[in-house]
C-alpha cells in the first residue's frame, strides 16, 4: 500500500464526505461488515429499510399516498420483498405523467441532486437523488473493487461515452472527487479513429494505471488497436466493464491484451440497482442492502429464479424521488444457486440487455446477446484453432431483426479480397437458432459505432415477449 493509498483512505475520503455532506466512509464500513452475513440477516436489514421507505413514501410522496389509498393498501402491509407484489409496476411513462408528485415533500429541495438516464430506450428519464443515494453507490463500488484487489488511490484509466466521461464535470466537485479521491481518469470513446486511439494509448502509457474501466465494446476497440499496432502496455491488475452487455469475445480479448482478469458490473441510477461480478465468476452479487430486485413479467408477476423476465427494482436509499417496483427496461434472471464464494446475497445470472433490443426467435425463446457471436464460428466451436482463423477474418458485424422476426446480418471483413463464400455457414447457424426466420448475409464497407463509441452489434424491432 502506497502513501497515497493511506492518505486517500484516511484523509482525502473523509474530507470528501465533509465537503459534500456525504457518508461514503460510514457506508463502506457497513458494507464491509455485511459482506459475509447470512441470508436471513441480510433480509432483516433489507426488510427494515423497506418498511421505513414505504412509510416515508405514504406519508410524504403525493403519488404514493394517492396510489395506496386508491388500492386500499396501508404501509404496514409491506414488510418484505414478497409483499411488494401487491403494488403495481412503476414505469417510465408513469414517472413522466406524475413527475411533480413523485418528490418527497419532507426533503428540502436544496438536498436534491438532479439526474437523468442516458435515453438508450428513447427519451431520457429525469429524476432526483441525494447524498445518501450517492454514498451508497460509491461505497458499493469501492467494496467490489476491494474484492478484486484494487485499493482506493490506485489509478484507473476509464474509457467510455457520456455516462462515464462528462466534460462539464472536469472542474466540478464530482470531477475533482474522481481525480483526487477515486483516482479515476476519464477519456472519451466517442472518436474511434486511429488518431484518437493513439491519443488514448499515449495517455494510458503516461498514466500507468492499476485498473482499466469502461464500456466493454469501447475497451474492445481500444484493445484491437493496441493489438493491430503491436503496442506495449504496462501491467494492470484488473479490467472493469460496465454500461452494456459484456460479450464473451470482448472479455477474452481484453484479458488477452491487458493480461488481467475482467469483472463486470450492472447498475442503474434510476432505480438504484447496484451489482458487481463475483471474483468466482458465478454471477453478479446484488447489493441487497441498497436495493431490492425482482424479476417479473410485463404485468408485474414475480417469476421463479432462473427464469428470464423484466428487471424490477426498489431503491432503498432514494428518499427524495422514491422508486417502488420500477421497471428499468432490462431483462435478466436471478440464479437459483448460491455463490461458492461464501457471500449470501442473491446473484444476477445474466443481464440480457434492454427489453426493446433483445432478440427472440419466432417460438418466443429469448436469444442471449452473449450467444450471438458464437454463431460466427463454424459449427459454433470457438475453441477450434482453424475456426478461430476464419472468425478472425471478420472485422465487425451487426445483426438486425425486423418487425417480422427476420434477420439481416451485416459483416465487414478485414480484407475485402477474402472470398465471401466461406462465411455462408453463418446463415445456417442463425437459422438453427431462429427457426422460421429468413436470414440474409450482407457484406458491407463499414458498420459505424454509436456516438458513445459503443458497437451496436444487435438491433431488433421484433416484439414477441408477452
Amino acid at each position: 500500500m502506497s502513501l497515497y493509498n493511506i492518505f486517500d483512505r484516511f484523509v482525502f475520503l473523509p474530507i470528501g464526505d465533509f465537503v459534500y455532506g456525504s457518508s461514503v466512509v460510514k457506508k463502506l464500513k457497513e458494507l464491509r461488515k455485511y459482506d459475509y452475513l447470512e441470508g436471513k440477516d441480510i433480509q432483516d436489514i433489507q426488510n427494515k429499510k423497506l418498511q421505513s421507505l414505504v412509510r416515508h413514501c405514504y406519508e410524504t410522496v403525493p403519488y404514493y399516498t394517492k396510489l395506496f389509498d386508491s388500492l386500499g393498501i396501508t404501509p404496514e402491509q409491506i414488510k418484505s420483498r414478497e409483499d411488494l407484489a401487491i403494488l403495481p409496476i412503476l414505469t417510465k411513462q408513469t414517472i413522466r405523467d406524475n413527475y411533480d408528485d413523485l418528490f418527497s415533500k419532507a426533503i428540502n429541495p436544496k438536498r436534491w441532486r438532479k439526474s437523468s438516464t442516458g435515453g438508450s430506450t428513447g427519451m431520457p428519464l429525469k429524476f432526483c437523488t441525494d447524498s445518501l443515494e450517492w454514498s451508497s453507490w460509491k461505497a458499493s463500488t469501492l467494496r467490489a473493487w476491494e474484492w478484486y484487489g484494487l485499493k482506493l488511490g490506485d489509478k484507473i484509466f476509464s474509457l467510455g461515452g457520456s455516462s462515464i466521461n462528462k466534460k462539464k464535470d472536469f472542474f466540478s466537485f464530482k470531477g475533482l472527487y474522481d481525480r483526487i479521491i477515486m483516482r479515476n481518469f476519464k477519456y472519451s470513446s466517442a472518436d474511434v479513429s486511429d488518431e484518437a486511439m493513439q491519443r488514448n494509448y499515449d495517455a494510458f502509457i503516461k498514466l500507468k494505471p492499476k485498473a482499466v474501466r469502461g464500456y466493454g465494446s469501447s475497451l474492445y476497440i481500444f484493445a484491437r488497436y493496441i493489438e493491430k499496432n503491436e503496442l506495449q502496455l504496462p501491467p494492470v491488475n484488473v479490467v472493469l466493464t460496465t454500461g452494456e452487455v459484456l460479450m464473451p469475445e470482448y472479455r477474452r480479448k481484453l484479458e488477452e491484451i491487458f493480461n488481467a482478469p475482467v469483472y463486470d458490473a450492472y447498475g442503474a441510477g434510476d432505480g438504484g440497482i447496484l451489482s458487481h461480478e463475483c471474483p468466482k465468476r458465478e454471477g453478479l452479487h446484488i447489493t441487497e442492502e441498497a436495493c431490492i430486485i425482482e424479476i417479473t413479467d410485463k404485468q408485474g408477476r414475480v417469476l421463479p429464479d432462473g427464469e428470464v423476465g423484466f428487471v424490477c427494482t426498489t431503491d432503498l436509499d432514494n428518499y427524495v424521488f422514491p422508486f417502488l417496483r420500477y421497471h428499468v427496461g432490462d431483462m435478466a434472471y436471478i440464479k437459483k444457486q448460491k455463490c461458492s464464494c461464501g457471500r449470501h446475497t442473491r446473484l444476477i445470472g445474466e443481464v440480457m440487455g434492454r427489453a426493446g433490443k433483445l432478440m427472440y426467435n419466432k417460438q418466443g425463446v429469448p436469444i442471449s446477446p452473449t450467444v450471438l457471436p458464437m454463431m460466427f464460428y463454424p459449427e459454433l466451436n470457438y475453441h477450434n484453432p482453424e475456426y478461430q482463423k476464419v472468425y478472425n477474418k471478420i472485422d465487425k458485424f451487426q445483426i438486425r431483426q425486423d418487425v417480422k422476426g427476420d434477420l439481416v446480418i451485416l459483416i465487414k471483413l478485414k480484407d475485402n479480397q477474402e472470398s465471401q463464400d466461406q462465411f455462408y455457414y453463418i446463415e445456417d447457424n442463425y437459422r438453427n437458432h431462429f427457426v422460421g426466420s429468413e436470414v440474409e448475409l450482407r457484406f458491407v464497407e463499414d458498420i459505424p459505432t454509436l456516438p458513445s463509441g459503443k458497437e451496436d452489434y444487435c438491433v431488433s424491432e421484433y416484439e414477441y415477449y408477452q
